[in-house]
């Protein structure tokens, strides 16, 4: 997808994208640095858009590892399955139903969990199922990293977590933070 049509499909409805453009590869390169590639691992990547980070993660996991990706933009959808069909599990459905999904799948260990969504944006009941489930999901020492364009979710996600790093990047068309919580 080009990035006028990202643009366009970005502006249909923004506070579900977040953004008007995929991330710039020094923003995926920070999102993936908390991973530990060299073992096999199960990574839930929220908000997958484009496939701008999917792509690096495939590139970099293991043989072994699985991807399980959730976006609920149809035209993005279309664009991860002509991209990477039969390399991720594609989910069109909220992140707040993770937990449905997983226990479809019969998963019971998530290691990662690579966040786009616009949780500033969202209702602040979803972003909090979101975050609630993550928490859950992962468990201890497990890691949730979230792109965001402020520090106005730093509260929300201290409620939810109780280690947070943040780095923050001026390479991207909007400078970036990217946060890593898990809780000890």
């Amino acid at each position: 997808m080009k990035n006028i049509q990202f643009i366009k499909e970005s502006l249909k409805n923004i506070k579900e994208v977040g953004t008007v453009l995929p991330s710039s590869k020094f923003v995926v390169s920070k999102m993936i640095e908390a991973i530990n590639f060299e073992r096999d691992i199960l990574i839930l990547e929220l908000g997958s858009g484009t496939g701008a980070i999917t792509s690096q993660i495939l590139k970099k996991m293991t043989v072994s590892s699985k991807l399980i990706c959730f976006e609920t933009n149809e035209s993005f959808q279309k664009e991860l399955k002509q991209k990477f069909d039969g390399k991720i599990t594609l989910i069109n459905d909220s992140a707040e139903n993770m937990k449905l999904h997983l226990n479809k799948l019969e998963i019971t260990k998530v290691d990662y969990i690579i966040s786009s969504i616009p949780l500033l944006t969202l209702q602040k009941k979803t972003t909090n199922n979101i975050l609630l489930t993550s928490a859950e999901i992962l468990g201890k020492n497990k890691k949730f990293v979230q792109l965001q364009y402020s520090k106005m979710m730093d509260k929300r996600l201290k409620k939810y977590f109780n280690q947070i790093d943040v780095k923050y990047t001026l390479k991207n068309y909007i400078p970036a933070f990217i946060y890593t919580c898990y809780n000890q």
